[in-house]
């Protein structure tokens, strides 16, 4: 027995003492057991405080560094407890031994090993990852989705991970090497090289293409390279007859250098249900936020940590979540030229030689589904179409997405979080409700087996190459006892089309489709007026049919705590049918409404959420016609900012951009401290899309804070109208603005009221903005108008001439907060129509202040790089909106006596650099048009002397036509 097991009450005969001569030698053995244990104390001490010294970091500005020290100073702490154990049994063990004192259990308490480093220690990113492998072990395998069967075609496959795992299951595919390709080439019908095959493109170029190409076996290019990198495969490219690019700038550059331009088009990255589904993922099994890997390639050598993967990491580790960095490369580690997790991170990263169990696409995808969040790296920023493939992997896995920036999921996936700070991370992973959380999961899943389906991509290559193949169809019927006009609306503003409504009495005028007939319908989906259905209701079905095999499926009715652990799953004995949709049913089904309920009771069915449908009494309905009466509104918004006691009025503009307004604006307002003193003024301009209506009215029914106007359907053409209904709807002592698809950053509202509110003098705060497009900046505002201002008191004094010696440079009205009360006190209107109006808007601001308050932080994040945005779609009617604008900022400079030094300083630089700019990318049907309305706001200004030969030459080639005299 050990000396460390010793019992305090353990007798002298438990030590098999039976002669008390022998008490010396006994002695003696106590006395060299408590010397081996000095010994191992010391030893411990030692490996402590190297490990201290490994963890130390001289950085003191990450979240990582932090937390590395935090951890050496825990390793110190305990090498020093180890020390004082180690003197404490060399004091007291020698005496023990020699006077023959009994061992007791204080004795041995003092001196024993501990277990743990306590709270401060970091386990192992091995252990946090084997872990949580452990906790998804019962996660069931994934599906072929019963609306989408594999392919009839055998596919020849020389591509690298994204597409082998991308395909799997799609149709019979093939992966073919450079040493069997030729033995193999006699079973397949089509072949597909992706640009980032392991495979010589010798090889390639000069032996299994021509030999595809001699058996008239269609070959195609799948390039998943950037514009910048596409030189680098053209050999393979201009190999193949045809090319299918993820990257529209890789496209475009592909047909400027194919001798057949005309074969080259665009393609999706394809996702695999085999591979990623939510089938069986809820709740979340662990809470470990990974990164699963990142999309190497040339560009990946371009990205900045500090502007991506630094606030991602950190934030991720500010959390408190489990964290494991999964370092990119194979068995043999990254190669030098390709993208690697940052060194600071270390402690958390984890090779695939450590867990080589990872390289398996199988075991990689199960812990991607069973975590509730994942990271994603964007080795690409300014593209709109080509993203890392965990960003689609992630959400089709049914897994919230925190993502480095890139224009195409800023634009096409605003439910993936972009991070922007570290903080902005943490809170986000810390401040979300579960019900939030699985609104942005379920918005990923729809969007992701909508547009990326394996079977769809591929269908889509091979009916454009001459590969027969059926195209999938999903044609949806809606049956009902009683078609309310509310039932009516609701079917009609589904996102996914259906084909008609119908009574039970008639539906069996309907055919299904079947295996061996096209029939009328392949979805059934009874729904009942008793219910309001949102408009992704059926959108939600249709992709559950796609990324699994029940050929029921069904929404789950209550609460989130209820149904949660219902969700994504395989089921039975549900009792709602009109919460239910039907894949090509059979006819026991369907000849009445009793004989549906007792076929759903008796099979098995797939829940997919509670999300998407309510009672009708559950909010209140809006009449999108008509809108909202003023006074009424007016009466509503003061009630609620005073029986609340709020404080800041933010108005956010909307028009059609529902996703972005819940997953953008509002979801960083909910990050806010003082989101519950905010009062969030949600005003819609005539929003046409019934998305962005069911958004609005749920946002507002959800959260007692938030209010809705609704403008008459039909938008005004700009975000003036409903800017300038938000300020006469604030009833806050405070007010500021936020477009939908912008965020405030970091709590910067909440720091500039608190300057406000110090500062009586001061009409407004006005902090800086950070700017993402294919790069991040930040634009230092205060920076930029330090000669124009006087500086004292804490405060900037504009004057007069203020605007003259700041060249009339404007800031966002985003970036700053100011008092209601004056700010409707100057009575300015913006231009109703007007785009830019926000820059005019400040500049009048800037003139009629008396004072502001500056504070020297981006306080929100401008998304300059929206592929939907009005000022990224440039027609005749772009510049007819700043039509609008120039002419009221004119107007308004004549007013004040600051025209000439307008047109001196600013006019011809900003006519040159932003319209001109703009106009280079009209199309040519429509240049003449655009180029009249550019004279018009040339015209605004006066007459003017052109200085800039660019302008010159614009004018020259395009004469303003209502000065030509006819012939």
């Amino acid at each position: 027995m050990r000396w460390i097991d010793l019992h305090p009450s353990a007798s002298s005969s438990d030590f098999g003492e039976t002669d008390p001569t022998e008490r010396p030698r006994d002695a003696d053995v106590l006395g060299a057991a408590f010397a081996m244990h000095r010994t191992a104390l010391r030893a411990t001490e030692d490996a402590h405080r190297a490990a201290a010294r490994a963890w130390e970091s001289t950085d003191t500005a990450t979240r990582a560094a932090t937390l590395r020290n935090r951890a050496g100073a825990a390793h110190l702490a305990r090498a020093d407890s180890y020390r004082q154990k180690s003197q404490l049994l060399e004091r007291n063990g020698t005496v023990s031994s020699q006077s023959g004192v009994p061992v007791t259990r204080e004795s041995i308490r003092a001196v024993a090993a501990e277990d743990e480093l306590g709270p401060e220690s970091l386990p192992s990113p091995r252990r946090i990852v084997e872990q949580a492998l452990d906790a998804t072990a019962g996660l069931p395998s994934g599906e072929t989705g019963v609306s989408r069967p594999r392919l009839p075609v055998r596919v020849g496959l020389l591509a690298g991970p994204r597409l082998e795992s991308g395909f799997l299951g799609a149709a019979d595919i093939l992966s073919l090497t450079s040493e069997d390709w030729a033995e193999n080439l006699e079973e397949i019908d089509l072949l597909i090289v992706g640009s980032e095959t392991s495979e010589s493109p010798e090889v390639l170029e000069d032996a299994v293409i021509p030999a595809c190409q001699e058996r008239t076996i269609p070959t195609v290019f799948f390039s998943t390279a950037s514009g910048d990198d596409v030189d680098a495969t053209l050999g393979l490219a201009e190999a193949c007859d045809w090319v299918f690019a993820v990257d529209q700038q890789a496209m475009q550059r592909y047909r400027q250098l194919r001798r057949n331009p005309g074969t080259v088009e665009t393609v999706r990255l394809p996702i695999s249900p085999l591979l990623h589904t939510p089938v069986g993922t809820r709740p979340g099994r662990t809470d470990l936020v990974a990164l699963f890997g990142v999309d190497q390639s040339p560009s990946s050598r371009q990205l900045s940590p500090e502007e991506s993967t630094t606030p991602l990491f950190d934030g991720v580790l500010a959390s408190g979540r489990s964290a494991a960095f999964l370092q990119p490369g194979g068995a043999q580690g990254t190669h030098r030229a390709q993208w690697a997790v940052p060194t600071e991170y270390a402690p958390w990263t984890l090779s695939q030689r450590e867990m080589p169990e990872l390289t398996s696409a199988e075991e990689l995808a199960r812990l991607q589904r069973g975590v509730d969040a994942g990271m994603a790296v964007n080795a690409v920023l300014g593209s709109q179409t080509l993203v890392d493939s965990q960003v689609l992997q992630l959400q089709a896995s049914g897994t919230m997405v925190l993502s480095t920036y890139n224009q195409g999921v800023n634009s096409y996936y605003p439910n993936v979080h972009i991070a922007n700070s570290a903080e902005d991370v943490a809170k986000a992973l810390q401040y979300m409700t579960t019900e939030e959380l699985r609104r942005v999961q379920g918005d990923g899943i729809r969007r992701v087996f909508r547009d990326h389906h394996g079977t769809d991509v591929l269908t889509r290559i091979c009916r454009t190459v001459g590969v027969s193949v059926p195209a999938a169809q999903e044609r949806v019927l809606v049956v009902t006892d009683e078609l309310t006009a509310e039932l009516a609306s609701d079917i009609k503003e589904q996102t996914h089309p259906v084909v008609a409504s119908t009574s039970w009495s008639q539906l069996n005028d309907w055919q299904p489709a079947s295996s061996s007939a096209p029939g009328d319908y392949d979805i059934l989906m009874p729904m009942s007026a008793a219910r309001r259905y949102s408009p992704f209701y059926a959108e939600d079905h249709v992709a559950a049919f796609r990324y699994q095999g029940i050929a029921i499926t069904t929404k789950l009715t209550g609460p989130l705590t209820e149904t949660d652990e219902l969700a994504h799953q395989h089921s039975s004995g549900i009792q709602e049918p009109e919460l239910t949709a039907w894949w090509q049913p059979g006819p026991e089904a369907t000849q009445s409404p009793e004989a549906l309920r007792d076929t759903l009771l008796s099979s098995p069915v797939y829940a997919i959420d509670h999300l998407g449908h309510r009672p009708v009494t559950a909010r209140r309905t809006v009449d999108a016609l008509a809108g909202s009466d003023f006074e009424e509104s007016k009466r509503e918004f003061r009630s609620t900012a005073e029986s609340l006691g709020l404080e800041l009025a933010v108005v956010v503009p909307i028009f059609n951009n529902g996703d972005h307004l819940r997953h953008k604006a509002f979801a960083s307002l909910r990050r806010s401290e003082m989101f519950d003193r905010m009062h969030v003024l949600l005003i819609n301009d005539g929003s046409s899309d019934a998305s962005t209506l069911d958004t609005i009215e749920e946002l507002t029914h959800s959260h007692p804070n938030v209010s809705a106007f609704h403008h008459a359907a039909g938008g005004s053409g700009s975000a003036s109208r409903p800017r300038n209904t938000g300020l006469e709807l604030s009833f806050t002592e405070f007010v500021t603005y936020l477009d939908p698809d912008d965020e405030e950053l970091d709590d910067g509202y909440l720091e500039l009221l608190e300057a406000l509110r110090t500062q009586p003098r001061a009409d407004f705060a006005l902090g800086n903005m950070a700017v993402w497009t294919h790069r991040y900046t930040v634009f230092d505002y205060h920076a930029w108008f330090l000669a124009g201002v006087e500086h004292r008191d804490g405060l900037n004094w504009p004057h007069p001439q203020t605007l003259r010696t700041v060249n009339f440079r404007p800031a966002s009205i985003e970036a700053l907060v100011a008092r209601t009360g004056w700010l409707k006190g100057l009575g300015l209107v913006q231009p109703v129509g007007a785009v830019g109006q926000d820059t005019y808007f400040f500049q009048q601001l800037m003139y009629y202040a008396t004072a502001y308050v500056p504070v020297y932080r981006p306080v929100y994040t401008y998304y300059g790089a929206v592929d939907t945005s009005i000022v990224n779609v440039v027609s005749p009617n772009y510049f007819r909106k700043y039509l609008i604008l120039e002419t009221a900022r004119a107007d308004w400079l004549r007013e004040v006596g600051l025209l000439d030094d307008y047109m001196e300083q600013r006019f011809e630089a900003f006519f040159v650099s932003w319209y001109l700019d703009k106009f280079d990318k009209v199309h040519p049907h429509q240049r003449a048009e655009a180029a009249e309305i550019l004279h018009q706001i040339a015209d605004a200004y006066g007459p003017y002397e052109w200085s800039s030969p660019r302008a010159r030459a614009f004018f020259t080639s395009n004469p303003d036509p209502r000065t030509l005299q006819p012939a």
